[in-house]
């Protein structure tokens, strides 16, 4: 699997806005997202096929427990994309159904700042830029016009503005 070009957003009063890990090809992106839709935990796999061509860029994207359905044809980029929902998932989030996550969230709560169902590894929260209110971390190669192109199709309730 190749380096995944990642982006989170986390607000210290609400807790985490959205995660994303992708990865790109010669024309498409696609990976995985998670974040709050109308303050519910979601989270799906997408692909945007074409969006590096000349051609106008397709959204695709299905539930998590969906991945080996038929939403695509591409079966070994459905094992890639489980590899990359696994590693990042693992490096970067947390559940609160998760066996230890207790740990994470006394932690959260020591610090008055808030977490949800899923949340940030607290020990990650350093990776982050604190100058606005919703704190961001993106990996060096995240691409600005992937994730406004993700975010004006995707349900989560968190966008990206103009840089």
């Amino acid at each position: 699997m190749h380096n995944p070009r990642t982006f989170l957003c986390y607000a210290p009063r609400a807790g985490l806005r959205c995660a994303v890990a992708y990865l790109a090809n010669d024309k498409d992106a696609y990976g995985w997202f998670t974040g709050l839709a109308d303050g519910r935990p979601v989270s799906a796999y997408f692909v945007l096929e074409d969006f590096y061509t000349p051609r106008e860029a397709r959204y695709l994207s299905v539930a998590n427990g969906e991945l080996h359905s038929r939403w695509t044809r591409d079966e070994a980029m459905c094992h890639e994309l489980a590899q990359l929902q696994d590693a990042f998932s693992g490096e970067w989030l947390f559940s609160r159904s998760d066996p230890g996550s207790a740990a994470q969230v006394e932690r959260y709560a020591e610090a008055e700042l808030a977490a949800g169902d899923v949340g940030v590894r607290f020990e990650r929260l350093n990776h982050f830029s604190r100058d606005q209110p919703n704190w961001t971390c993106y990996s060096h190669d995240c691409e600005h016009a992937v994730l406004k192109g993700l975010t004006k199709r995707w349900p989560l309730d968190y966008r990206v503005t103009e840089a």
